[in-house]
C-alpha cells in the first residue's frame, strides 16, 4: 500500500492506494501547533478505525505547501511504519526526487509544490492544453501546455478568505459558509453574502477562461480541484465552463511522482 499525504494550508489530506485504486481518504485540519506525536496519533487512529494496518503500507510520498509542517510529518510517519520504508520516503522538493515537468516561467522555485503535483496528474490522465483551477485555501488557475510543461497561473484569493475577509473587516456581516444558491440577488445579508461570493467565483472563473484563452491563442480543457470544488461543480458543469470534476488529482499526481521515483 503507498501512503500519500498532501499538507496544504488548511487540510492535510492522506490518501491509502492499494495497486492502482485510492481505498482510503481522509482529512485532517492543519494545524502547526501539533506535535509529531500528535500527528502520529491522529493518522493511526484514522488507520485502525478504517483497519488499515500501518506495517503493510510498503511507500509513502509527502507533498507540502507549509513548510513548517513537512519535517513534522515525515517524523510521524516514521514512527508508525517499518523501519525500511521509512528510510525510503519520498519528499515533494528534495533534490533527489524528480518531477517529471518543465517548468516555464522565471522563477521557477515559486511554484507551490501542489500546483505542479496537479499540473502531472492532470497532463498524465487529459494530455496537454490544460486550464486546472483548484478551489484551496487560494483558488488557483494552472495552465498546462500541449506537451505538459507548466505555463504559469493564477492565484485568487480563496472563497472562505474572502467569506472571512467580509466577517472581519466589517462591523455587521456575519460568519457565514459557502453554500450553492439559485437566486443571484440576495434576499438577506446571508444570501447577499453567499451569492456575492458563490456567483461571484463562478463569473470570475467564465472570465479568467475566456482570457487565458485568448491569451493562449487555442481552447483548453478545464477541470476544476479541490476541497470546495463540489460545491461549485454542477453549475461549471451544467454550463460547459468546465470539463472535468477531479477531487482526487493532487493525490493521483502523488502517486504517478511516487512510482516514477
Amino acid at each position: 500500500m503507498l501512503l500519500a499525504i498532501d499538507i496544504g494550508n488548511t487540510n492535510i489530506v492522506i490518501g491509502i492506494f492499494k495497486k492502482e485504486s485510492l481505498i482510503h481518504k481522509w482529512r485532517l485540519t492543519t494545524d502547526i501547533k501539533k506535535t509529531i506525536d500528535d500527528y502520529a496519533i491522529d493518522i493511526v487512529e484514522l488507520c485502525l478505525t478504517n483497519q488499515v494496518n500501518c506495517l503493510e503500507i510498503n511507500g509513502c510520498i509527502i507533498g507540502s505547501v507549509v513548510p513548517s509542517l513537512t519535517s513534522r510529518l515525515h517524523e510521524a510517519i516514521k514512527k508508525i511504519i517499518s523501519q525500511t520504508v521509512a528510510k525510503k520516503i519520498i519528499i515533494i522538493g528534495d533534490d533527489t526526487t524528480k518531477l517529471d515537468i518543465d517548468i516555464k516561467i522565471k522563477s521557477k522555485n515559486e511554484v507551490g509544490h501542489d500546483r505542479l503535483i496537479n499540473s502531472i496528474a492532470g497532463y498524465n490522465k487529459f494530455g496537454g492544453n490544460l486550464i486546472i483551477i483548484d478551489f484551496g485555501t487560494a483558488t488557483t488557475f494552472d495552465i498546462v501546455g500541449k506537451d505538459g510543461e507548466y505555463l504559469g497561473g493564477i492565484i485568487a484569493p480563496g472563497v472562505n478568505l474572502s467569506l472571512k475577509a467580509l466577517h472581519d473587516m466589517t462591523a455587521q456581516l456575519p460568519k457565514i459558509s459557502i453554500k450553492p444558491q439559485k437566486n443571484v440577488i440576495g434576499k438577506s445579508t446571508v444570501e447577499a453574502m453567499n451569492s456575492g461570493v458563490y456567483f461571484g467565483y463562478i463569473s470570475m472563473i467564465e472570465g479568467m477562461i475566456k482570457r487565458i484563452e485568448n491569451e493562449l491563442g487555442f481552447n483548453t480543457t478545464k477541470i476544476i480541484t479541490g476541497g470546495l470544488a463540489e460545491l461549485f461543480k454542477e453549475p461549471l458543469i451544467n454550463t460547459n465552463l468546465i470539463d472535468y470534476f477531479e477531487p482526487e488529482l493532487t493525490l493521483d499526481g502523488l502517486k504517478l511522482i511516487f512510482l516514477k521515483n
